[in-house]
């Protein structure tokens, strides 16, 4: 499976807050049996 569109970069957007979260949620993905994932972070203006 491919999920194009995940929010496991840290602190990137309304996504993990941390890499401890993003690690898990990446792990979760992997247990479910997704094989790519494609990081789409949204574009908040103001936030670098």
């Amino acid at each position: 499976m491919i999920d194009f569109h995940c929010h496991l970069l840290p602190g990137v957007d309304d996504g993990a807050e941390s890499l401890a979260e993003g690690l898990a949620i990446a792990r979760q993905l992997y247990e479910a049996g997704f094989t790519t994932v494609v990081a789409t972070p949204h574009v908040l203006e103001g936030i670098t």
